[in-house]
C-alpha cells in the first residue's frame, strides 16, 4: 500500500491541473509545492482563458481553493529534493509496479513533476529586481499592455532577429540593443533608466529582455528518465517519461512557450496519464 495513489511536485499551473484531473477521478493526491512559482511578481497574467489580466498569485490561489473541496486532495508546503523508485513487493522484486518515495517520506503509485524551469540570473545589473513588472519577456502575455509604451527590446542577434519580426505586432515605439550595449537598469518613476555602454542614458516605459533557463533535473535524472540529444525528456502522447509512472508537466516537459494557458494543457494532459496508469495499472 502506498500513502497516495499521486504525489504532484509543483503547485503552479500544470500541477494544479493534473491534481484536478486526479482528484476528479477519486484518486488520492499529494501537492507538495514551496509557493516559490516563477511568475508571481508579475501583476497580471495576460490572454489566459477566462481569466485575462488577473495576477498569478489570484489564480493559484482560486485553484488551492477549488480542490480543497475534494477529499482526496491533501497540501502540504515543502521542498523534494529526491524521489527514489522502488518496488511495490520488495520481496517479490515486483518492478511492474513501482512505488515512488519523495524526500519527505511520503509514497504514492505515480508522480506527476511539475517543478517548472530555473532562470538564469541576468548578466545585466537592476534588470533582475524589475523583472515581471517593468522589464518582461514574454510579447503574447505582455505585448498589449506594453502598445502605448515607448519600449527597449534587448538579447543577443538571434533573439533580436526573432523578436524584431514578432514584438511590432504589439507595440510601434520599439528600440532594440545587443544586451552586450547595456551597462545596467534602475528603476524610476517613468520607467526604466537604462545606461549603455557607450555612455547614453535613456528612459523607456517597458524593456523585453532575453530571458535565458535550464531544466529542473535533480528528480528526473536520478531516476533514470531519458533524454532527447537536444537534452529534452523524452515523453509519450501523455507526458510519461521513460520511467513507468513518472509524468512531467507544464514548463518541465520543455515544449517551448512558457505560458499559463499551455502549462495548464499540459497539466491536464499529465493528470489524464496518470489516472489512466493507476486504472490500468
Amino acid at each position: 500500500m502506498t500513502d497516495y495513489d499521486s504525489i504532484i511536485v509543483g503547485g503552479g499551473a500544470a500541477g494544479l491541473a493534473a491534481a484536478m484531473v486526479l482528484v476528479r477521478g477519486r484518486r488520492s493526491v499529494l501537492l507538495v509545492d514551496s509557493g516559490q512559482q516563477n511568475n508571481l511578481r508579475t501583476t497580471h497574467s495576460g490572454g489566459v482563458f477566462l481569466h485575462d489580466g488577473e495576477a498569478p498569485s489570484a489564480l493559484y490561489t482560486r485553484a488551492l481553493e477549488q480542490l480543497r473541496e475534494y477529499p482526496t486532495f491533501t497540501l502540504l508546503r515543502d521542498t523534494v529534493d529526491s524521489v527514489d523508485r522502488i518496488a511495490e513487493n520488495a520481496a517479490s522484486g515486483d518492478a511492474a509496479h513501482p512505488t515512488f518515495r519523495i524526500g519527505t517520506g511520503h509514497t504514492a503509485r505515480t508522480i506527476v513533476l511539475a517543478q517548472g524551469v530555473q532562470f538564469i540570473p541576468s548578466e545585466i545589473p537592476g534588470v533582475d529586481a524589475l523583472w515581471g513588472t517593468k522589464v518582461v519577456n514574454c510579447p503574447f502575455c505582455d505585448g498589449y499592455e506594453s502598445r502605448n509604451m515607448r519600449v527597449l527590446g534587448i538579447g543577443d542577434d538571434a533573439w533580436l532577429g526573432h523578436m524584431g519580426g514578432l514584438l511590432p505586432n504589439w507595440v510601434d515605439d520599439l528600440s532594440w540593443s545587443n544586451s552586450s550595449e547595456v551597462a545596467g537598469v534602475e528603476d524610476v518613476d517613468d520607467g526604466i533608466a537604462v545606461h549603455f555602454t557607450d555612455g547614453r542614458f535613456e528612459v523607456f516605459e517597458r524593456m523585453f529582455a532575453q530571458q535565458t533557463w535550464t531544466q529542473r533535473t535533480q528528480l528526473t535524472d536520478p531516476l533514470g528518465c531519458e533524454r532527447t540529444p537536444e537534452g529534452g525528456l523524452v515523453l509519450d502522447p501523455f507526458s510519461q517519461t521513460t520511467v513507468p509512472g513518472v509524468f512531467v508537466a507544464g514548463d518541465q516537459t520543455g515544449g517551448g512557450a512558457m505560458q499559463v494557458n499551455l502549462a495548464v494543457g499540459s497539466g491536464h494532459l499529465a493528470g489524464i496519464g496518470a489516472l489512466s496508469t493507476l486504472a490500468m495499472g
